[in-house]
C-alpha cells in the first residue's frame, strides 16, 4: 500500500467487501508493474493517499453479485481499467477506451482500511490478493493463455500494440518509428510487425532492450546515445517515417516522435507524462498533413480486442513472456518497483501466493 509519494509501499490487511450486483469479486494471482504505477507512486499525480496502486492484474473470480450471469466462479480473467459502463457518450459511439467512468483514483469503499475507503488506481488496485470490480471489467482468459501473459494485456500489450495498429492504423508496407523500448514500446513494435509494417526502427538508450526489439520485430536499431534519433531516423526510412509512437512518457520524445514523420505522417504520444508537461509543434508542420494524437489503451476495446490479443499471444505471433519478468513475491514490491525504475526490468511481475 502507498502511503505517501515516494514513501516505501507496506503491506497491510486491508478490507474487501462482497461483490454488489452487477459486480465480481477476483482473487488476483499476478500483477505486472507498469511505469504508471511508478509515476503516480512517485509524483501523486492522479491519485490520494493511502492508495493500493497495481492495474496490470489477472487472477480467478471468487464470487459472483446479483444479476451477474455471463460469468463463473473459478474462471480466469484479466481485468481491464476501463469501465465500459456502456452508456456514456463515449461508449455508445463505439469507444470505451475513452468512457466516462474512466478515473485514475476510484474510492469506492470496496477497499479499505480500518473503515476508511482506500484510493483504487485506475479502477483495479491489483496489489491487492482481492478486488471487487465491475462485471463489464473481467475478460475471460483461455486456460491455454498463462494468467502472466494475460496480466500484461490489461494494460502495456494492450496500450502499445494498440496504438501502432489501432490508433496509429499502421499499414502493409508502411515504415514505423517506435520510442521507448519498454513494455509498451516493445507491444507497439509487435503490433507494427503484426500488421504489416515494412520498416520498424527502435529507439531507446538501453542497448539490451534495442537488441530484444530485434528479436520482437524492430529491423533497424537506433540508440541516442549514438546521435541524433531524428536525423537517423529520416537516413534509414528516405525522409522520415509513416508512423511514429512515443512510448517513453516524455514531451520532448513526443517532439522527435513528431519531427520524425514524413509529410503525411502520424506521430501517436502514448507514454504517460507529467500533468503538467507541454509539447509545442511550428503550426506550419500541419500544413505537410502531418497529425500529433495522443492514444489511451492502444483505443482497443477490452471485450472485443483482448480475445485477438489472446490468440495471437496463443499462436505465437505476440510474444509476451519475452518482455516479462523477473517475478517477485508480493513481501519484495518494493524491488519489484526498483526493478523498473532501474532499467534492470521491462515488465516485473508480483505473483500471490496461493
Amino acid at each position: 500500500m502507498a502511503h505517501e509519494r515516494g514513501a516505501p509501499l507496506r503491506i497491510e490487511q486491508v478490507e474487501v467487501r462482497e461483490p454488489g450486483p452487477g459486480e465480481v469479486r477476483v482473487r488476483i494471482e499476478v500483477c505486472g508493474i507498469c511505469a504508471s504505477d511508478l509515476h503516480v507512486w512517485r509524483s501523486g499525480e492522479g491519485i490520494s493517499f493511502p492508495a493500493v496502486l497495481g492495474h496490470e492484474a489477472a487472477g480467478r473470480i471468487e464470487s459472483l453479485g446479483a444479476g451477474v450471469t455471463a460469468l463463473s466462479v473459478g474462471q480466469p480473467v484479466v481485468i481491464a481499467w476501463t469501465p465500459h459502463c456502456g452508456h456514456c457518450r463515449a461508449c455508445r459511439s463505439g469507444r470505451p477506451h475513452v468512457c466516462a467512468g474512466i478515473t485514475t483514483n476510484a474510492q469506492d469503499g470496496s477497499l479499505s482500511l480500518n473503515g476508511e475507503p482506500l484510493g483504487r488506481y485506475m479502477n483495479v488496485s491489483g496489489l491487492s490478493d482481492h478486488v471487487v470490480v465491475g462485471a463489464r471489467a473481467v475478460i475471460p482468459v483461455p486456460e491455454a493463455v498463462p494468467l502472466g501473459a494475460a496480466c500484461l494485456v490489461g494494460c502495456g500489450v494492450s496500450t502499445g500494440f494498440g496504438a501502432a495498429a489501432l490508433t496509429g492504423a499502421a499499414r502493409w508496407g508502411e515504415s514505423v518509428a517506435v520510442f521507448g523500448c519498454g513494455g509498451v514500446g516493445l507491444s507497439a513494435i509487435q503490433g507494427a510487425r503484426v500488421a504489416g509494417a515494412a520498416r520498424i526502427v527502435a529507439v531507446d538508450p538501453n542497448r539490451e532492450r534495442l537488441e530484444l526489439a530485434a528479436r520482437l520485430g524492430a529491423t533497424d536499431r537506433v540508440c541516442p546515445e549514438d546521435g541524433d534519433p531524428v536525423a537517423e531516423i529520416h537516413a534509414l526510412s528516405d525522409g522520415g517515417v509513416d508512423l511514429a509512437v512515443e512510448a517513453v512518457g516524455s514531451g520532448a520524445v513526443a517532439r522527435q516522435a513528431f519531427d520524425a514523420l514524413a509529410p503525411g505522417g502520424r506521430a501517436i504520444v502514448a507514454g504517460l507524462t507529467g500533468f503538467a508537461e507541454e509539447i509545442r509543434v511550428p503550426v506550419v508542420s500541419l500544413l505537410l498533413d502531418k497529425t500529433l494524437r495522443g492514444s489511451i489503451y492502444g483505443s482497443s476495446d477490452p471485450g472485443r480486442d483482448f480475445p485477438k490479443f489472446f490468440m495471437l499471444c496463443s499462436q505465437g505471433e505476440l510474444e509476451i513472456e519475452a518482455i516479462a519478468g523477473p517475478d517477485f513475491p508480493l513481501e519484495n514490491v518494493n524491488d519489484a518497483f526498483d526493478a523498473l525504475a532501474s532499467g534492470q526490468a521491462v515488465r516485473p511481475r508480483v505473483v500471490f501466493g496461493s
